[in-house]
């Protein structure tokens, strides 16, 4: 799914769910994530979408992620932004890294 050539999409359940696509894409993203009490959400028909929030127009986007920890998480929250900011047009991005993992853990076993 893409933008319309004109601009972002005006429906926030479409933005939400091509916002949560792009940041899920990055290999530096190992899930989307809610935050502590879940909050970092957009309801769609039907579900909950848990890691990304579109509020009302003009508002920021938030995105929650966990990343693996392959990556400098500057750079990678630098990179998100990059990647979201033409979906959303002209509104902040906030990118929350709520944790992250270490690539090819196995929990100490």
């Amino acid at each position: 799914m893409t933008p319309p050539p004109g601009g972002p999409d005006p429906d926030p359940a479409a933005l939400a769910e091509l916002v949560a696509d792009a940041v899920a894409a990055h290999p530096a993203v190992a899930r989307l994530d809610g935050g502590v009490f879940g909050t970092v959400a957009t309801w769609l028909p039907g579900r909950k979408l848990v890691g990304v929030h579109v509020g009302k127009p003009g508002e920021p986007v938030e995105v929650g992620v966990v990343l693996t920890l392959d990556r400098p998480i500057p750079a990678t929250v630098a990179a998100l932004r990059r990647t979201v900011a033409p979906l959303v047009g002209d509104v902040p991005v906030d990118v929350v890294v709520a944790d992250v993992e270490v690539p090819g853990g196995d929990g100490g076993a």
